[in-house]
This record gives C-alpha cells, sequence and structure tokens, in this order.
C-alpha cells in the first residue's frame, strides 16, 4: 500500500507544515505562551540574584533577602505553571479540533501550484572589480647646473679669477656625472614603466580568469536548477496527464498530497497507507491512530506552596477514553472528508477504511496492530453528510460503521468486508 510520500507529496506536506506553524506563531495563545516564558526566565534570573545577593547580606538584609529570593522563586514556579498549562491546552486543541480544523480549509490541491520555478541569487565574485592600476613610474627632474658664485671685492683682485675658474670647472666635471646618471635613469624609465603595464596586464588577466571562473560555475549551478524545476515540471504535466485519465498510481500520488496538506502532530503515525482499484474505483485505506498513551493525561498544572511543587491534576479515566474514542472518529470522518473534498474529479466512489492502533502485544510481547474501526462508504452517501453539525459518533453508526467497545482500552473490532461486498 502508498505510505512514503512523493516529491509533490513532501513538499505539500512541508509547505503545509510551515503554514500551520507560521498560523500558530500569529496565534495570542502563543504570544501569551512566549510572554509567559520571558516571564519565567525573569524570575528565574530574579531568583538566582537573590541568592547571591543573600550570601553577602548582614542577618538583617539577608532575612530580607530570602524572603525577596522566595518572592521571586514563587513567581517563576507560577509561571512555569502557566506555560506547561499554555502547552497542555495547545495540545488538548490539537487532539479535540482534528475534525473542526479540516471543515475551514478546501482540501482540493491545485496541481498548478507546485510548478517549480528556478531560483537563482543573483551572482557574485570576489573578482568582480578590476586591479587598480598603480600610479605610473615618473621620469626624474633633470638636473640644472648651478654654477659657483664668483669671488668679489679683495678676494677678485689676489687670484680669485684663477680659483673661480677651478672651481667653475669642477662643478662642470660633477655636474657632468650627475646628469649622465641622470640620463640613465631617464632612459630607464619606459621600461619600468612597461614592466609595470605588464605586471598590471597579467594581474588584471588573471582576475578576469577567475571571474569567467566564477560566472562558469554561477552559469552551471543555474542550469542545474533549470534543469531540476524543467524536470519537476515535466513530471508534473505527467501526473495531471495521467490524473485527468484516471490512472491508479497517479491518483494515489495525488493523494499523498493530499494527505500531505494534512497536518497532525509531528509524532503521530501519518499519512495512512492507500490503494486504489481502477475497476471498482474504490480507496483502500489503512489508517493508523497514535496509541492512548500517547495523548496527555494531565488536565492542569499548578504550583504548591507548602511543598514548592508543581503538581498536575489527572483526567479521570472517563475524559480520557471519551477524549480517546472522540478522536478515533475525529480522524476517520477528517479522513474520508479530506479524499472526497479533493477528488473534484470524482475518481473515487467509494471508501473502505479500517483504522488501527500499532503496539507491544503485552501478552506475546510482539509488536501488533489492533483494529479499533472500520467502514465502507460510497461518495453520495457521505456527501449527504453536513459534518458541521454532526455528532461523530453518530454519524458513524449511520454509516454502519463498525466501532470498538473502548478504543481507550484497546478492544479490537471484527473486521467486515468492504464496499464491494455490500
Amino acid at each position: 500500500m502508498a505510505r512514503r510520500r512523493g516529491f509533490f507529496a513532501e513538499m505539500a506536506h512541508q509547505a503545509a507544515v510551515a503554514d500551520k506553524n507560521r498560523q500558530r506563531a500569529q496565534a495570542a495563545a502563543v504570544r501569551a505562551q512566549a510572554q509567559r516564558q520571558r516571564e519565567a526566565e525573569r524570575a528565574q534570573r530574579q531568583y538566582e540574584q537573590a541568592v547571591r545577593a543573600a550570601d553577602r547580606q548582614s542577618a538583617h538584609e539577608a532575612k530580607m533577602a530570602e524572603a525577596e529570593r522566595q518572592r521571586f522563586h514563587r513567581e517563576a514556579q507560577e509561571a512555569e505553571v502557566e506555560r506547561l498549562n499554555g502547552e497542555l491546552a495547545l495540545q488538548l486543541a490539537d487532539i479535540d479540533n482534528v475534525l473542526t480544523a479540516t471543515l475551514d480549509v478546501d482540501d482540493y490541491v491545485d496541481l498548478e501550484r507546485l510548478r517549480s520555478v528556478a531560483d537563482h541569487p543573483p551572482f557574485a565574485s570576489q573578482h568582480s572589480s578590476p586591479v587598480p592600476p598603480s600610479a605610473p613610474i615618473p621620469v626624474p627632474e633633470e638636473p640644472v647646473f648651478v654654477e659657483p658664485e664668483a669671488p668679489r671685492g679683495v678676494g677678485a683682485v689676489f687670484g680669485g679669477k684663477k680659483k673661480h675658474a677651478e672651481a667653475v670647472a669642477a662643478a662642470h666635471a660633477e655636474f657632468a656625472q650627475v646628469h649622465a646618471a641622470w640620463q640613465r635613469a631617464a632612459a630607464a624609465v619606459p621600461m619600468q614603466q612597461l614592466a609595470q603595464l605588464s605586471q598590471h596586464k597579467q594581474a588584471e588577466d588573471a582576475r578576469q580568469a577567475a571571474l569567467a571562473a566564477d560566472r562558469a560555475r554561477y552559469d552551471a549551478e543555474c542550469a542545474l536548477r533549470q534543469r531540476e524545476a524543467e524536470e519537476s515540471n515535466a513530471s508534473l504535466d505527467e501526473l495531471i496527464r495521467d490524473l485527468q485519465r484516471g490512472t491508479p498510481e497517479a491518483i494515489e500520488e495525488y493523494l499523498g498530497i493530499v494527505f500531505g496538506n494534512s497536518v497532525y502532530p509531528a509524532e503521530w503515525p501519518w499519512p495512512p497507507a492507500y490503494t486504489y482499484d481502477a475497476d471498482t474505483r474504490e480507496l483502500t485505506i489503512e489508517l493508523e491512530f497514535p496509541a492512548p498513551g500517547d495523548l496527555p493525561t494531565e488536565r492542569a498544572y499548578k504550583y504548591v506552596r507548602a511543598s514548592d511543587e508543581i503538581t498536575s491534576t489527572t483526567q479521570t479515566q472517563k475524559e480520557q477514553k471519551e477524549r480517546y474514542a472522540a478522536l478515533v472518529n475525529n480522524m476517520t470522518l477528517r479522513t474520508l472528508h479530506e479524499v472526497w473534498e479533493a477528488d473534484r474529479g470524482g475518481k473515487v466512489a467509494s471508501i473502505s477504511l479500517v483504522g488501527a492502533v500499532a503496539h507491544v502485544d503485552p501478552a506475546t510481547g510482539k509488536d501488533t496492530a489492533t483494529p479499533l474501526i472500520a467502514v465502507a462508504v460510497d461518495r453520495a452517501t457521505f456527501e449527504e453528510l453536513d459534518l458541521r453539525r454532526v455528532a461523530p459518533a453518530e454519524t458513524l453508526r449511520h454509516l454502519g460503521a463498525v466501532v470498538s467497545k473502548n478504543p481507550h482500552a484497546l478492544t479490537p473490532i471484527k473486521l467486515t468486508a468492504g464496499v464491494r461486498a455490500h
């Protein structure tokens, strides 16, 4: 029997889970729960601070600090009780509203909404910016000859001219050397500038090569995403065509998507196992319920100051039995409802459903499954029901279902034939 979610069913399931989580995150109860959690943490921090402060105080101050510490502790415990009761309320609501939660939702799945579109992130590379060129190597400034100053006054008369001539000659000789060095340096600049340009070109070429590699890798990733999207859409097109033709595999895959949209608590067994018979147009479902022990048994939490304990009151056996029996009834009707509301094409004419609980047989210690409910119903009969106004137990009796006399005690039923035998 089909049970494992296919690709499209898993897509639908994840989307449905995310949507429910978003709705729950926006709910006032959860916001209040978060506030209570923060208050509990704050009170705990204050309590710890008071404990530390008490160690540093005088006797009188220590007494006052101890009283304050106890107050903080009580507030922390009371905030924790609020948090626990908030979580319990959400858990019980999930159980008690199993049927009503689906009645405000259209279970039909528009397969076109599962069409994939490749989502490409913007291209980014650390090599996108050009390598900045270095400042060009300048030509050194040409030296200018400065003639030694001629002697004046008495020095000019007594041998001054000769000494000046010698100084000028020496200056010219020194300048000739400096100028020659400058000519050599200036002559070398063009080659140095050329080498500089060559180095920059090499760096820029390397950058462009790295950028091209990044672009090629990005293009390949985009092509892969596009190819995966196209392959997914091709599979979706095939599913749509086969569903219109009434191919059993396509009908089962579509129902897998429908069940994927049906969100239960994560720890509950889901989705059900099922098969479709094209000749009779009957869907056979094996529904698995959570075990009675999987449901919370607490009614409420409270803080007892005298013993400084958080305790809980337990639901009566009657409450637990009634809640579990209602869950069995509601899960059964919800499953039937979701199939037929989603099946706008009228592919399923009848459903034969058996609901059971998987558990360990206390007598043998072996894994077993105890059937708790069995129902066989045709589409026309079920569509006459107004599930918003029914009593589920009476509805199942009206449909001729066989229901355990005590589901909570795992009292089994005797299985009977399905629709085809009636």
